[in-house]
């Protein structure tokens, strides 16, 4: 119990980082500290998660959900940010970039945790 609501207030600070995160730094800044950012953005989500695992020991399922599942969705810190239609074309690439980034390093980052 005490797993799933700490993975739901993480949760709700963790969007709210994201957003302040994308609106301040990664939209704003240059492309090669947008990159480092959302890697560093990635890797500290999935440390976070490993981490809460290892203290709480959730069953499986509520592992793979409010775990796993939840720490993927907080790692793209532009999710529901901004309006896909809005962005201009010349923004499209970064706009995928800071989405891509964090979640594909999430993943690897999660698996290398889990080995380790």
């Amino acid at each position: 119990m005490t797993f799933f609501f700490i993975t739901l207030v993480g949760m709700l600070i963790g969007r709210r980082v994201g957003w302040f995160l994308s609106k301040k730094f990664l939209y704003q800044s240059a492309m090669s500290v947008c990159i480092i950012l959302s890697f560093l953005w990635g890797i500290l989500i999935a440390y976070l998660i490993h981490y809460l695992i290892q203290w709480q020991h959730p069953g499986l399922v509520l592992k793979i959900i409010m775990g796993f599942a939840l720490g993927g969705y907080v790692a793209i810190p532009n999710y529901g940010l901004i309006a896909e239609s809005t962005i201009p074309h010349s923004e499209k690439l970064r706009h995928k970039l800071i989405g891509g980034i964090p979640a594909v390093t999430y993943i690897l980052a999660t698996i290398i945790f889990a080995l380790t």
